[in-house]
């Protein structure tokens, strides 16, 4: 081996190192974010600081070895978009620019850091971070949901305030399973991701570690069941459905298509059919958990600030989500082309459009529009919500027929790639999840989607 090609193949290792353990730290991170004994530790503040540094010297490097980067699929829609915040964030300078400064930087991460990939590089290399991450995810989401459910087995709940007074719920609460999770919806849609991972593990594995995933998939899918997230649900049927009617169809060759949707419709009505007798099983013994405590002591009832909640579910099926939609319009319609920014929406609605529902309601104020597009419309007005649907379709059109027409041994690793993606985009459309959000599902889809974007690309240049 020469000396120029030795000083190559040492500078690859580096960049492929470093990258992984980026990728690992931002992945932690998130779980941290969104744990709330991990949240409320010091651990949480440093895996920010790691990551941060880890991700700029990572997009450094990328700029320094652009070549090989550079005709990344989207990445000049991506640069378009981070160009579009940027202007939202001057334009509505007056309200405050740290803060939606900070999250142009974590934009970027997202985009360059995890969704960036070296199109130049062996596929083995990222088959093998793939495992690596997937597991993680795998071990996190389990270890979580184990937890969970044993603070529901104890009738475990409580209020927590954080040093920066934010309010967060942990245990079982208004007959939802919020357990480690700092939001039971994140946590659920975490969960089923896990259990398309698991059941990938469970279909490519062999022997006795196939009970290994199968717990896996059974824990984070009690977990999902009591969270009582109809999001999740959502996402558990859509994708999980897919990928386990994809794997019949690999499965039963003949008569396929038929067999196959029998076969999910089957496992999905046994499976949903035991989790609602579940639930409901839950909410007795917690009622008669209840009634006991309350013998024991005079129980002195406080309003929580999440009671209206409750009532307005049975009132308005979308939890009040069709109210902040409509807001994100008029906070659009007010500001069309840039939008009110990010951390500074709720001061600028304030004084532009007092009567909107975001800062004008019982609960108080709103900077979540609980759908991304509309948080996009709402905070980068409608250049970014272009450029956001722009992105969203090129990455879909691009990857969608080839992973549909994979047959070789990379099959299934796609396919969960893509269930998993999808879980995130059920996900945004009921949460701000993906962009402006360090969630376990944002890293799935940035991390995936780039894996996807460059298997399609090195697929459709091997056919040419």
């Amino acid at each position: 081996i020469t000396k120029g090609k030795l000083m190559n193949k040492i500078k690859q290792n580096y960049e492929e190192i470093l990258e992984l353990l980026f990728k690992i730290s931002y992945l932690c991170l998130t779980f941290a974010t969104f744990i709330s004994v991990i949240y409320m530790s010091p651990v949480q503040p440093i895996l920010v600081k790691l990551t941060l540094l880890l991700g700029v010297v990572v997009i450094l490097v990328r700029l320094l070895h652009w070549k090989k980067y550079g005709k990344m699929p989207c990445l000049i829609l991506m640069i378009l978009f981070c160009m579009s915040f940027l202007l939202s964030i001057v334009m509505n300078r007056q309200y405050g620019m740290t803060a939606d400064l900070k999250w142009l930087i974590w934009t970027g991460i997202q985009f360059f850091g995890l969704y960036v990939c070296d199109l130049n590089r062996e596929e083995e290399k990222y088959e093998r971070e793939f495992t690596i991450l997937s597991h993680i995810f795998i071990i996190v989401t389990v270890i979580a949901a184990i937890a969970s459910l044993i603070m529901l087995a104890k009738s475990y709940g409580e209020f927590l305030i954080t040093a920066d007074k934010e309010f967060i719920v942990t245990g079982f609460k208004w007959d939802r399973l919020w357990g480690v999770y700092t939001d039971p919806n994140y946590g659920a849609v975490c969960s089923v991701i896990g259990i398309i991972l698991s059941g990938l593990y469970l279909i490519k594995k062999k022997g006795a570690v196939k009970l290994v995933y199968a717990f896996a998939l059974i824990m984070n899918y009690a977990y999902m069941i009591f969270s009582d997230s109809r999001t999740g649900i959502l996402a558990l049927v859509l994708c999980g459905g897919l990928f386990l009617y994809l794997w019949c169809v690999s499965k039963f060759q003949a008569k396929k298509i038929l067999k196959s949707l029998l076969v999910v419709i089957c496992v999905f009505a046994v499976a949903l059919s035991v989790g609602e007798v579940a639930k409901t099983q839950n909410i007795t013994y917690q009622k008669k958990v209840a009634a006991e405590q309350a013998k024991k002591k005079v129980v002195q009832k406080k309003k929580q600030p999440l009671t209206a909640r409750q009532k307005n579910i049975q009132d308005d099926a979308s939890n009040g989500r069709l109210a902040i939609w409509q807001s994100a319009i008029e906070i659009w319609e007010s500001s069309p082309a840039y939008g009110a920014g990010y951390s500074t929406v709720v001061p600028y609605a304030k004084e532009h459009v007092p009567d909107t529902y975001i800062v004008n309601n019982s609960q108080g104020d709103y900077t979540s529009m609980h759908d991304t597009f509309f948080c996009v419309l709402a905070y980068q007005g409608g250049i970014g919500a272009i450029l956001f649907v722009l992105i969203a379709f090129r990455i879909f059109f691009y990857v969608v027929k080839n992973v549909f027409t994979e047959s070789g041994e990379r099959k299934f690793d796609v396919t969960a790639m893509l269930c998993s993606v999808g879980c995130v985009a059920i996900s945004m459309m009921f949460l701000m999840d993906g962009i402006y959000t360090n969630s376990p599902s944002a890293a799935v889809l940035w991390l995936f989607s780039g894996y996807l974007v460059r298997y399609s690309y090195r697929k459709k240049n091997e056919e040419m």
